[in-house]
């Protein structure tokens, strides 16, 4: 028994040495006497959209650790922002307003004694949640609404929209989170009436602005039956068979980059590949689906600049252009504009989501739609993507005999 009274007695011990020890859990160091650290001197303001920048210069205190700053922002929200001795100016922000704002600033030293304190005085410029919101452009379009924004500051910021369900009660339909210099944003999903679009924008602080009220009419389109398309393969037109890849695989509603279409590579720019969508319409928008693997994204054989023509008669058999019609430009948009090879979640998730395009009012009806491509992200001699999904209005669905029997 022995053994046992022996670990009982060392675990007392320990315990007792513990609980008496508990004013030993302090900063590491010497409690030096230098005194009760001084003041910061000489302070200086610039003001920064939500924030300012303020230098000072520090005490003569050896023992000083650091500067920090207290504040308060929104409703009375307390924040705190520090610099090390090593700087002599340090960053607050987090304001939603143009207001005057108290900063509290003290020097700490490394025991973590803190020293009187000196108010600076800010004054921000426009935060970010302000100016974006008064950027705001929001428009009907096809199935919904297009909003365009600026963020000139690249802030976290988030974009809600809110409409009415069936009951009339009020429910956010989208919220846009972003970080980007600008961009378009669509909602869509909704009928041909016209309903309530509320906009306001909210930063990472909670700091909100105010709403922006509309009232608008959604344009009436249809989703194209893809079950019609089928490749209207021309002499000179790119393979888009290669690695597996097949351009009937542009339409088969599979988004996972598991099917894709695929050139062979070795081509140069401009190259083209051409469709028939079986039935003659008057195109409001398309959606299209990069290859969206890792590796892949915003790089390598993903479209950047390419050109969307059209037509409704049978295309010459020699795949010339005669006859054919410019519909629309389009360019691939990265939301981050990070170089080739870097990208962020917000770019993942754009790319995930498809890029919208909408067709100029003036475009004719197509039924023949050729893709002209101009230029890969990667700069490379070969073509990728997974999917595409056209909209608007069926103006013709005759089929010629042989269709019919094939």
């Amino acid at each position: 028994m022995k053994p046992y009274r022996l670990i009982l007695h060392l675990l007392l011990t320990f315990l007792s040495i513990g609980c008496k020890e508990e004013d030993n859990i302090r900063p590491f160091g010497q409690d030096v006497e230098t005194g009760v650290p001084g003041m910061v001197s000489d302070i200086k303001v610039k003001n920064i959209p939500g924030g300012a920048i303020i230098s000072y210069q520090l005490p003569d205190n050896s023992d000083i650790m650091y500067v920090r700053a207290r504040y308060k922002v929104g409703q009375g929200k307390e924040m705190e922002a520090r610099a090390s001795v090593y700087s002599n100016e340090l960053t607050v922000n987090g304001f939603g307003d143009m207001n005057e704002h108290e900063i509290e600033l003290s020097c700490v030293d490394r025991m973590e004694n803190e020293g009187a304190s000196t108010i600076a005085i800010v004054t921000p410029l426009k935060p970010s949640v302000l100016s974006t919101f008064e950027s705001l452009e929001v428009n009907a379009t096809f199935g919904g609404i297009y909003v365009n924004f600026k963020n000139s500051e690249k802030a976290s910021l988030s974009i809600h929209v809110v409409t009415t369900d069936s009951l009339n009660q009020p429910y956010e339909a989208h919220v846009q989170y972003t970080q980007a210099e600008k961009g378009p944003f669509y909602v869509r999903g909704f009928k041909s009436e016209e309903r309530n679009f509320d906009i306001y924008v909210m930063d990472r602080w909670g700091n909100s602005s105010d709403t922006l009220y509309n009232v608008l009419t959604p344009y009436e389109e249809t989703r194209l039956d893809k079950k019609l398309f089928y490749p209207y393969i021309l002499p000179n037109d790119v393979a888009c068979n290669a690695w597996g890849g097949n351009l009937a695989y542009a339409w088969n509603d599979d988004y996972t980059p598991a099917l894709f279409v695929h050139s062979p590579g070795g081509d140069t720019f401009p190259m083209w590949f051409t469709f028939d969508m079986g039935v003659t319409a008057k195109l409001s928008r398309y959606k299209f689906y990069h290859l969206f693997m890792e590796e892949h994204a915003f790089q390598r054989g993903n479209l950047k600049t390419w050109e969307v023509w059209g037509r409704t008669d049978t295309p010459p058999a020699d795949g010339s252009w005669d006859g054919w019609t410019k519909l629309m430009d389009c360019e691939s948009y990265k939301p981050s504009g990070l170089p080739v090879g870097q990208h962020t979640a917000e770019d993942w998730e754009y790319l995930k989501a498809g890029e919208d395009f909408e067709f100029p009012a003036e475009a004719p009806p197509v039924r023949y739609v050729r893709f002209k491509v101009l230029e890969t992200w990667g700069g490379m001699d070969f073509i990728h993507f997974t999917e595409f999904t056209f909209w608007g209005n069926v103006i013709s669905n005759k089929r010629t005999v042989y269709e019919i029997f094939i």
